[in-house]
């Protein structure tokens, strides 16, 4: 029987596995569609001498892998033994092309470590200590007030910088309540900026969810049912590299999420509706909630708040912090403005813009304050465009 090996690669390395295939003089082909899969090798260069072929698209869930299975396993008979070809995959999908097509496969190779391409570490467990510092920084500079908040976090981050090596809790959670527009959701936003700028922003956001199927609408539903191999989490996982997770507006979450929850925080590992496992050790999840410190324990299982790693009440922003917020936002947009535009405000409109009136909105809510911003940045600026 005629079997190959299989190349797999981690995408957030993908540009310098391209680099090196590159130094190897090996060129990547297309395939096209028929009855058959065809590699399409007229428009290669004559001096070609190996070929890489991606075949990630073909097994991107369970139901386009097998519509698809048989076809592979033809082009991999007509190719083994005929051709240089270098057979790769995205990590995220090779568990799907083992499950449909394991009889084909001799053996699986990393990409990274066979390129010896060094690591790349988006998470705040492996990053050196002035790294970390950084993202400190970074987060005090971009948050603003909650200046108690912030000390919190640092302190109780760097306790998980420590024991998650001796193995003592694999994931950081910050449950965050307060009233809405005050910075709840920005905190995961700062932090996935500066740890994965680069990633897909993984949110979920329980305000969109049946309380029936929210636990299926999760992490998938079991085989046979429609959409089986889908679940918001596991597909937003499968597709960022980020190790800082959302979960919006989790009061709206019913028993069986929470519970789910409480086994994620525990263990570090789940298993999805497929029998896929998803290790999430080393990750950072921050739930937030519009209840008031007084009432989240009438909508969350008191087991599960004990489970957090930090619990946070966020405050109305002063006066001053709502004056910075209001400087700092201008003063960012009006800089997109010069910097991708190349439009110039005048000092006089852009007092202007921050001269906000808080009689006319809800000053309290900083979205609504950022929509003021752009309401008069638009007027201003559109008919320069």
């Amino acid at each position: 029987m005629n079997k190959i090996t299989i190349f797999e690669y981690d995408r957030k390395y993908r540009a310098k596995i391209e680099e090196e295939f590159e130094k190897k003089k090996c060129v990547y082909a297309t395939m096209s569609f028929g009855n058959d899969i065809q590699i399409n090798l007229d428009n290669l260069p004559n001096d070609t001498e190996k070929i890489v072929i991606d075949i990630y698209h073909f097994f991107r869930d369970e139901y386009i892998a097998s519509l698809n299975a048989l076809a592979i396993e033809k082009l991999i008979d007509k190719i083994v033994g005929k051709f240089s070809i270098f057979l790769i995959i995205d990590k995220r999908y090779c568990q799907m092309f083992q499950d449909v097509l394991y009889h084909k496969i001799k053996k699986i190779i990393d990409l990274a470590e066979m390129f010896e391409i060094k690591s790349i570490n988006n998470n705040i467990i492996d990053i050196e200590e002035t790294e970390f510092q950084e993202i400190i920084k970074f987060v005090n500079d971009n948050l603003i007030g909650h200046e108690k908040f912030k000390l919190g976090l640092e302190k109780e981050l760097k306790k998980y910088r420590l024991f998650n090596k001796l193995g003592y809790y694999p994931i950081f959670s910050v449950f965050i309540c307060g009233k809405s527009g005050i910075g709840k959701t920005e905190v995961a936003r700062i932090l996935h900026r500066k740890l994965s700028p680069e990633e897909s922003f993984i949110k979920i956001n329980f305000g969109n969810y049946s309380d029936q199927n929210a636990l299926s609408s999760l992490i998938g539903s079991p085989r046979g049912y429609i959409g089986s191999s889908k679940g918001e989490l596991t597909d937003k996982l499968e597709n960022s590299n980020s190790r800082i997770i959302l979960i919006d507006e989790f009061e709206k979450s019913n028993q069986a999420v929470q519970n789910f929850f409480l086994q994620l925080l525990e263990d570090g590992v789940f298993t999805d509706s497929l029998g896929r496992e998803y290790d999430l050790n080393k990750y950072i999840i921050i739930f937030t909630s519009n209840l008031t410190r007084e009432n989240v324990g009438k909508k969350i299982a008191p087991e599960l708040i004990s489970r957090f790693s930090f619990k946070y009440s966020l405050s109305e922003l002063t006066n001053e912090d709502k004056k910075l917020y209001v400087e700092k936002r201008t003063d960012k947009i009006v800089s997109d403005l010069k910097e991708n535009l190349k439009i110039d405000l005048t000092n006089e409109e852009v007092e202007y813009i921050k001269n906000i009136n808080e009689e006319n909105i809800n000053y309290n809510n900083m979205r609504n304050v950022n929509s003021e911003l752009m309401n008069r940045i638009c007027d201003m600026v559109y008919p320069k465009m």
